[in-house]
């Protein structure tokens, strides 16, 4: 009897020690009105309809919009449809927004405060399951606004350092640091050359796992030094041959994967 006891308290220490397995999505550029030319935008509403469904039938953990939610901030309806989506998803994941380009365009103080007012923050940190989470603002290093730039670093520094020791840590911006290849030409849709050694040096001596971004409304995928970089395609209309829909992350006790595929066939 002892022995079946002492087995049991073995088994039961087990499944605590195991880390639990969990889903979250990551959605990018919703852009509500973008390529839309419907009326009342009727496009971009079935688009986010399909996706805030599929957050629903897969009820994730968390739910992250890396940026581009409005193609226009000065448009009332655009905001309103976006919100009343968003609204939608309910109380059961936690929910992060990043400001993307379109959101913040140009970097200035007068945007920031604006979209400030629209969402409340510009970046994030939190832990889930173990896992880090955090998401920074792409919008001031692509528009090279030096003091907003440096007063971001040294907050990332601090979440990066804090979250050592973390079961992965996942970082989240809209403007993907490169999408193949680290020494790709500098354009509209990647960092500059300088400025992706520069974060990637410093995410790789943290340990970081992934950095997930959008922007470029097709999906790709790549890495570095271990990091896995994972540039989702749109909610909202797609550019250079992609599709609509969104990331399915799974993490599990051995790892993680990362599938992007159209919101009504999300698994």
């Amino acid at each position: 009897m002892k022995r079946i006891i002492l087995f049991a308290f073995v088994a039961l220490g087990l499944a605590a020690c195991t880390p639990k397995e969990f889903t979250f999505i990551q959605m990018s550029d919703p852009q509500v009105g973008f390529l839309d030319t419907t009326p009342g935008y009727a496009q971009s509403d079935s688009l986010m309809k399909l996706a805030v469904d599929a957050v629903h039938r897969l009820k994730p953990a968390a739910v992250v919009i890396t940026g581009d939610l409005v193609n226009n901030t000065a448009d009332s309806l655009q905001k309103a449809i976006y919100k009343s989506n968003i609204a939608a998803i309910g109380e059961g994941p936690r929910l992060f927004e990043l400001p993307g380009n379109h959101d913040i365009r140009p970097w200035t103080e007068e945007n920031h405060k604006a979209f400030l007012e629209f969402n409340g923050y510009d970046r994030f940190s939190e832990t889930i399951e173990g896992c880090a989470f955090i998401g920074f603002d792409s919008c001031c290093i692509k528009d090279g606004i030096a003091e907003k730039e440096a007063e971001q670093l040294e907050w990332l520094k601090k979440q990066l350092e804090a979250a050592r020791g973390a079961r992965y840590t996942f970082l989240f911006t809209h403007c993907p640091i490169f999408r193949e290849s680290i020494d790709e030409e500098e354009d509209y849709f990647n960092f500059s050359v300088p400025k992706r050694k520069e974060y990637l040096e410093l995410f790789k001596s943290y340990g970081v796992d992934a950095v997930f971004a959008g922007h470029t409304h097709k999906d790709y995928r790549s890495s570095y030094d271990g990091i896995q970089l994972i540039t989702a395609g749109p909610v909202g209309s797609p550019l250079h041959g992609g599709y609509s829909g969104l990331n399915v992350v799974r993490v599990t006790a051995d790892g993680f994967t990362a599938n992007y595929s159209s919101a009504p066939e999300a698994k």
